[in-house]
């Protein structure tokens, strides 16, 4: 019984953190091909998606992720 459930909080914490990657790099790419094709424009939107992406990142998902991690590590103790 422990073993499925570490193993199913594994799979969560892994397809959370694909499923991340890929939320993120896919608007990215989307959002950078629509913006206008001025360097400085595209330079500022790269500057500020970076920003707020990283920000996002640290504050609510990284501590979602430690979450699982704990709860895996408590598991298989």
């Amino acid at each position: 019984m422990k073993v499925r459930s570490m193993n199913i909080f594994s799979f969560l914490k892994l397809f959370l953190q694909i499923g991340i990657l890929i939320l993120f790099v896919g608007g990215f790419i989307k959002l950078f091909n629509a913006v206008p094709n001025k360097s400085l424009t595209k330079f500022i939107f790269l500057i500020t998606y970076l920003w707020f992406t990283i920000g996002i990142n640290v504050n609510f998902i990284m501590p979602l992720i430690s979450l699982l991690d704990s709860k895996i590590n408590q598991r298989k103790k």
